[in-house]
């Protein structure tokens, strides 16, 4: 009897017993602050035309390059200016095909949204070219380096054979044609963007003029 009473004293007190709260950190931890709100007034407006004011386009260059890029790359947006003494920014669309107020809608939420935006990288013709050179002689030095410790197991001592010297006449040739290239190519730079609504569009690549 005794030790039927135990077993259900046992089972009444684990029972009771509450288990902790789960933990919520990672939820908060993905909660990110709200960005700030961005003010800004309409100064005037025509059809295929709207010039925005905004404040912080003059003291913000960083905000101002995203907003130019995220509404340049806005469907039926033919021109955009930025004037950043005049904190304004003047957009050009095309007419007929949406609603004035549609545009205006879509143009305050880019304004709001542009400062979330990350900006694309941009590389120049040199640095695409200069990689691949580099790839090339990196390719090859790995290469000799198996070469020489297949050399070592084999003849138990390092030995320049007709790999080694192919390999390492490569490496001189190719270092050469690098500096070639590295003279001539202009220094053009190409800007990796894509379509700021639509996330899965391949990337593409966009000229950008030297000042």
């Amino acid at each position: 009897m005794t030790s039927i009473k135990r077993s259900n004293f046992n089972k009444s007190a684990s029972l009771n017993l509450r288990l902790p709260p789960k933990k919520a950190g990672k939820s908060v931890a993905n909660k990110r602050a709200p960005s700030p709100k961005i003010f800004y007034s309409i100064v005037h407006t025509i059809p295929g035309r709207i010039r925005f004011r905004i404040p912080l386009l003059a003291r913000d260059p960083e905000y101002a390059n995203k907003l130019k890029l995220v509404i340049e790359s806005a469907p039926r947006v033919t021109n955009v200016r930025i004037n950043p003494k005049a904190a304004s920014i003047v957009i050009n669309y095309q007419v007929g095909v949406i609603s004035d107020n549609q545009m205006r809608e879509r143009l305050v939420n880019l304004i709001q949204t542009a400062q979330d935006e990350v900006m694309p990288k941009e590389v120049t013709s040199k640095s695409i070219v200069g990689a691949i050179f580099d790839s090339l002689i990196n390719l090859i030095d790995s290469t000799r380096k198996i070469n020489q410790a297949r050399n070592i197991i084999v003849y138990r001592r390092f030995r320049k054979d007709v790999w080694e010297r192919i390999l390492s006449a490569s490496t001189s040739i190719i270092k050469k044609l690098k500096s070639a290239a590295m003279f001539i190519l202009p220094n053009k730079r190409w800007r990796l963007r894509g379509n700021s609504e639509v996330n899965s569009q391949p990337l593409k690549l966009q000229s950008v003029s030297e000042p």
